[in-house]
């Protein structure tokens, strides 16, 4: 089907333009007919047409085209007027300054309708880089993985049968090797997550998503709390928000001392619920706050010390906007920190193909 500058059917605007050209021949009839007051339907040919412009922009040859008809109709028409002695001379400059403000405007459209070309030509090369990183990114981490795991398998051999110096030497082999596949899962998980077609919505309540968590870390020597749990159910992946729960309660864990309380909660808020994960450690230094959430960011040097990679709260921010949610952080050194997802009650706008989620097994910790 044709299409005009903005890639519009112009099918589609067919009864406009129909309905436009006879407003007009009326209008022009109307200057004819009743020459002393030329002036109402004068103005109404000319900011009609401005108005079934502003539905589309023609090209240049349509655009200066009607444009010529249009100034030698009205003109014609006001000097016939002006010949009858029903208008004065100079109202034959009416015509002139109408055809000029016209083709300001469709110069300002033009430029608009560029503009907007050229933003979308941006958009769409910034969505195949992204893509093609995304590629990169999985096909590396798949890569990666076996030859790490053979490596791994044979360190634990050669750690097993070692003594001494050597087995010790062996020992910090085996754990980067584990790390590194730690790295290479997350990698590959969060280039998953960011797409929300891999998701698997269902009915999910978040009871039994918060106690899971806890009986999960429960080993872990800290003061484990359940906060405020309403009785909410959302449209979500509950293998993918559980691993963003993880990912935070990890992070937690990391930033406070044994014995220390971690607290989860749930409440609704409106259309939203909120989890909220909150612990009493180190807190996040405000300079750092705000990139907590990028890939390898690290606050503070409790990650970095306690063997974190930095890519745990940017899965966590990674599943949630994958929901149609958002993240928050507020923090206070020294004093703690509170992480919340705001998650929507229902699905979003945007309903992903139900597709198998990348990964099955749970995340291990960094």
């Amino acid at each position: 089907m044709p299409a005009d500058r903005t890639g519009w059917p112009l099918r589609r605007f067919l009864w406009i333009d129909l309905a436009w050209a006879l407003f007009a021949l009326l209008n022009l009839a109307g200057i004819f007919v009743f020459g002393s007051w030329e002036t109402v339907p004068f103005h109404f040919i000319w900011v009609s047409l401005t108005i079934l412009y502003g539905f589309r922009a023609w090209s240049l040859g349509p655009t200066l085209g009607v444009l010529a008809v249009i100034v030698l109709l009205t003109g014609s028409a006001i000097l016939v007027d002006v010949r009858r002695g029903l208008q004065p001379v100079d109202e034959l400059t009416e015509v002139p300054l109408m055809g000029a403000m016209f083709l300001a405007m469709v110069w300002h459209v033009r430029r608009r309708v560029a503009a907007l070309r050229e933003v979308g030509r941006v958009s769409e090369a910034n969505y195949r880089l992204l893509q093609r990183q995304r590629r990169f990114v999985q096909d590396a981490s798949h890569q990666l993985r076996t030859p790490i795991a053979v490596a791994c398998a044979h360190a634990e051999l050669i750690a097993r049968d070692a003594r001494g110096l050597a087995a010790e030497d062996a020992g910090v082999v085996v754990e980067e090797l584990r790390r590194l596949a730690r790295i290479a899962d997350r990698l590959l998980f969060l280039a998953a997550a960011e797409d929300p077609d891999v998701l698997h919505r269902a009915p999910l309540e978040l009871e039994p998503l918060l106690v899971g968590t806890l009986r999960r870390w429960s080993a872990t020597p800290r003061a484990w709390r359940l906060g405020i749990v309403d009785d909410a159910v959302i449209e979500g992946d509950g293998e993918r928000l559980a691993q963003a729960i993880d990912a935070l309660v990890e992070n937690a864990v990391k930033h406070s001392e044994p014995g220390s309380p971690i607290e989860l909660s749930v409440r609704e808020d409106g259309a939203a619920v909120i989890i909220t994960v909150r612990d009493s450690g180190s807190g996040i230094p405000e300079p750092e706050r705000e990139r907590v959430f990028e890939r390898f960011a690290q606050a503070g040097e409790a990650s970095t010390r306690r063997g974190g990679v930095g890519l745990g709260l940017a899965i966590v921010k990674a599943v949630v906007e994958a929901h149609g949610g958002t993240v928050h952080v507020y923090s206070q050194a020294g004093k703690g920190t509170t992480f919340e997802l705001v998650l929507p009650k229902g699905s979003p706008q945007r309903m992903p193909r139900l597709t198998p989620t990348a990964m099955g097994s749970r995340m291990a910790p960094d």
